[in-house]
């Protein structure tokens, strides 16, 4: 429960900066936006994550194949686009059109890519820091051994 929760609040932040960035790019042309906006983003952020964390949460006993990975993807961008056309049209950020589905398509879209170039960039982060860690730790357990 504790690695989903921490899973919950790393792409919530994660999806909140993407939606922020993309709500401040769609709002330039106004000199203000409405005090509620930012609640809405947080509870946008907040439903994504919570889905985007279930679905890195389950782990499949067996290796899956590119296929169904490009698949398992897709059907997770699909849910949350479901989410922001309930949400966004809720809120009033969309119409409910044709436009408006496509303007919620690819804001979904965007925000997609954002996420996962910048769990990319995170993770590839960690990894180096637990490689040096075993790095070190491997050349201390060898000193250890000649002593």
């Amino acid at each position: 429960m504790k690695a989903f929760l921490k899973s919950w609040v790393f792409w919530f932040l994660i999806i909140n900066t993407g939606i922020t960035i993309v709500v401040a790019v769609s709002v330039l042309k106004y000199d203000a936006i409405a005090s509620g906006t930012i609640l809405r983003i947080v509870i946008s952020a907040l439903a994504t994550s919570l889905v985007t964390a279930g679905f890195f949460a389950i782990n499949p006993k067996k290796p899956m194949g590119k296929g169904m990975i490009a698949l398992s993807y897709f059907l997770h961008y699909l849910v949350l686009y479901g989410i922001m056309y309930l949400l966004g049209t809720s809120f009033g950020w969309f119409e409910r059109s044709v436009g408006g589905a496509v303007s919620i398509a690819i804001s979904v879209a965007i925000v997609y890519a954002f996420s996962v170039i910048a769990s990319m960039l995170l993770s590839q982060g960690e990894a180096k820091e637990l490689n040096q860690a075993l790095k070190n730790f491997t050349e201390n357990d060898e000193d250890r051994k000649t002593e």
